[in-house]
């Protein structure tokens, strides 16, 4: 009797052990890291409820594939550095589509593709900057025209009717930065401010925003805002995000292709001027879970043209991690 119930204590032992080792093995996969992330986001002006809407910044996708680099060891400062490789498509066109006379017109029609390469680099002391370099092409060799053309005809939508107008063939070689940084911070809501430049040949400018954010968020260099979730203990539910922002700006234009015309390359036989001086609005909601991200982002932008009203858009943005 004595060996069977100590063969039967061993075994329990045992089983004991196996059952912590598994459950030790659970929790590390459950708290694993993620590394990489595809991301997609589309801009819209159709977004606004308003389905016979298609003006100005009328278009855009962005398709993204973001990943952890190690070069945060080089700086204990850096929290995390994130690298991103883009695909870009973008379509702009004048406030009526079914305007044929270039007297018209108050903004010209425009084409863009393009990929782009970013550093983003989350520091330890709530703030964040990110460097990014686009090449690509603008104009009609693009055939945006047509697509835009076959897509409303398939729907049933109005037909462009002035993309010979277009802004003329163009390299894309365009440079970007941002920083963001917590001013102050309360139970559920904080301050932060926002900068960003693009230096050229498509587009030129400085813009300063401040926002405010409410609701159940992490500090920027966690949250969804920057896109700082990857990477993270992911495990809990105080890891969790949706809250609502709102952020205000001003940018100052010095040049805007799509609008003035293209300085490489052949001139486009339609330009219109911009305005130096735009006032943008931001509303979102951002919502974060384990592997997964959603933004809604509403733009109001007043006018970017002398000749154009103001505009309005909104972007859906979605993140898979693994």
């Amino acid at each position: 009797m004595k060996n069977v119930i100590h063969v039967n204590f061993a075994a329990m032992k045992y089983a004991v052990a196996l059952l912590f080792i598994s459950i030790s093995i659970l929790v590390s996969a459950q708290n694993k890291n993620l590394t990489r992330e595809l991301q997609v986001e589309n801009e819209n002006d159709a977004y606004t409820l308003n389905l016979s809407r298609d003006q100005y910044y009328t278009n855009g996708v962005a398709l993204r594939y973001r990943m952890i680099t190690d070069s945060s060891r080089w700086n204990s400062r850096l929290e995390k550095v994130i690298r991103s490789y883009d695909l870009n498509h973008r379509i702009y066109t004048p406030k009526f589509l079914d305007w044929e006379d270039v007297e018209d017109m108050d903004r010209p029609y425009a084409g863009q593709i393009s990929i782009a390469a970013s550093n983003e680099y989350y520091m330890k002391n709530n703030s964040y900057s990110k460097i990014k370099l686009e090449l690509g092409w603008m104009g009609p060799s693009l055939r945006t025209g047509d697509l835009q053309y076959n897509w409303h005809k398939l729907f049933g939508m109005t037909l462009p009717q002035g993309w010979e107008y277009e802004i003329n063939d163009a390299p894309i070689f365009n440079a970007y930065g941002a920083f963001a940084k917590t001013l102050a911070s309360a139970n559920g809501i904080d301050l932060n401010t926002e900068s960003n430049v693009a230096l050229g040949t498509t587009f030129s400018h400085i813009r300063q925003e401040f926002m405010v954010r409410m609701g159940n968020f992490k500090s920027i260099q966690k949250s969804t805002q920057y896109n700082g979730v990857l990477g993270i203990s992911n495990d809990g539910p105080g890891q969790h995000e949706f809250y609502f922002f709102l952020s205000p700006g001003v940018e100052y234009v010095a040049y805007n292709a799509t609008i003035e015309g293209n300085w490489l390359g052949k001139e486009s036989i339609y330009v219109e001027t911009r305005e130096p001086w735009v006032f943008q609005m931001r509303a979102g909601i951002m919502a974060s879970w384990t592997k997964f991200d959603f933004a809604l982002i509403y733009y109001r932008r007043t006018k970017e043209t002398t000749e154009a009203r103001f505009h309005k858009f909104v972007g859906i943005r979605m993140s898979q991690r693994f």
